[in-house]
């Protein structure tokens, strides 16, 4: 027999509900509409499969529409500060970009204002 200091009903109360973080596949879908399946930076048509989580899931980002940019691989990459953007701006500039894009050009439904 094993002891827990905790009774199944202590650790049932406690559990935090997940937020989920991925896109869902309607979400997706209702991104890559609203911003015309191109790249919201360079304006390229072959783009990512994935939207680009403008705040990262690793700092609290969630899969809602909001959050959410379509992206070309380059502009990805710079987004992550990984290269230049395409028109040659810095690494460091990429992440603070696709904010000020965000703040400046959806509403908080994720839809173009």
């Amino acid at each position: 027999m094993t002891f827990s200091p905790y009774s199944k009903q202590l650790q049932i109360r406690s559990k935090r509900k997940k937020t989920n973080r991925n896109f869902l596949p309607t979400v997706k879908q209702a991104i890559f509409e609203r911003d015309g399946y191109k790249c919201v930076k360079c304006g390229k048509g072959i783009i990512e499969s994935v939207p680009h989580h403008i705040t990262f899931k690793s700092q609290g980002g969630t899969g809602e529409k909001r959050n959410g940019v379509t992206v070309c691989r380059a502009c990805h990459d710079w987004a992550h500060g990984l290269k230049t953007g395409p028109y040659h701006e810095p690494e460091h500039l990429g992440r603070k970009w696709f904010e000020n894009w965000r703040e400046r050009r959806l509403d908080r439904d994720g839809n173009y204002k």
